[in-house]
């Protein structure tokens, strides 16, 4: 009996549903601690669409291939919203070691530019924990509205 309820939770009491998927893939080309090369894509369809369009624009310039022959493309930040605020942003700074590094984050909201630089700082920090807005700085390298 649980599992009849259960299938008929998961299919909506009434069968099949339409539903309209949108959003945005941001795929960064990274390398030993530089992020080399990035894309962004919108898409009408569902965001693993606009992510798999992203990996083969970064790997038809020959970041599949890199150095040693290694595939260097990274799926870094998606999103499911139809529309949003976009901003992506750009760090050159030197770590603890005294090594020159870069990284990138892509940030989408709703609701404003704002959150959407906020997503993006904590998107390039996720990915590079040592690196620190405040002390390292950054460069906001696009913004847009889809």
């Amino acid at each position: 009996m649980l599992r009849i309820i259960t299938f008929f939770m998961l299919a909506g009491w009434g069968g099949a549903q339409v539903v309209h998927a949108a959003g945005a893939a941001c795929v960064m080309a990274k390398y030993q601690g530089q992020t080399l090369d990035y894309e962004l894509v919108v898409s009408d369809g569902h965001p693993s669409e606009a992510l798999e369009e992203a990996e083969a624009k970064l790997r038809a310039k020959g970041y599949s291939s890199y150095r040693k022959q290694l595939d260097v493309v990274r799926p870094q930040n998606l999103t499911n919203l139809p529309h949003a605020y976009v901003v992506v942003i750009r760090s050159e700074f030197r770590d603890t070691r005294d090594k020159e590094r870069s990284t990138m984050g892509c940030g989408f909201s709703a609701q404003s530019y704002d959150d959407a630089l906020w997503d993006a700082l904590r998107d390039a920090q996720s990915y590079y924990w040592g690196w620190k807005p405040d002390t390292h700085g950054y460069e906001i390298v696009r913004k847009l509205r889809y």
